[in-house]
């Protein structure tokens, strides 16, 4: 692809009459192909194994979208079975199947990125959007023991009038 920008973060790509030609047949490779009936985990399999190799053959870099449509699925779709929201369930090991496809995936996508072969925005956006990294902080806070448990009624009075102001007038 020609660039047309020097900034990779601004870059402006091309594609050649060959590169459109090329991701074209792709499209339809994937479009073609016969969708495997989730409850059978080697038609899974096998679609998974045949999209990575289409990739291979095709020198294209295999994505989470492309992964899903060579199942006959969406994002969405992919997420609501491996959830369980789906209507028509996968069989657990074509949900195994497929989770570890995308641990696939995610292991690509970080060696590019650690190799400088793919833009880190680029890979923090598909890390956040397909491997549910996030750059939030997570913290749990938990309640301590109640004060009021392990003091008596008494200890609770003289707490109570305390901290209640008295008006002197």
């Amino acid at each position: 692809m020609a660039r047309k920008s020097g900034n990779p973060l601004l870059t402006e790509t091309t594609a050649t009459p060959s590169e459109m030609a090329k991701f074209t047949q792709y499209a339809l490779d994937v479009f073609n192909i016969q969708t495997p009936d989730l409850h059978d985990a080697k038609q899974v399999e096998s679609a998974i194994r045949a999209y990575f190799l289409r990739c291979e053959q095709a020198q294209i870099r295999p994505g989470n979208l492309g992964l899903y449509a060579s199942l006959g699925m969406s994002k969405q779709d992919v997420n609501n079975v491996i959830t369980g929201k789906s209507k028509s369930k996968a069989s657990l090991e074509s949900i195994d199947l497929i989770k570890k496809a995308q641990r696939a995936m995610s292991a690509f996508r970080e060696s590019l990125a650690m190799e400088g072969k793919i833009n880190p925005v680029s890979y923090i956006f598909m890390g956040k959007n397909f491997d549910h990294l996030s750059d939030v902080q997570q913290v749990e806070l938990t309640a301590k023991q109640a004060q009021e448990a392990s003091l008596s009624p008494d200890e609770i009075q003289k707490q109570l009038e305390q901290d209640i102001p008295i008006d002197i007038e």
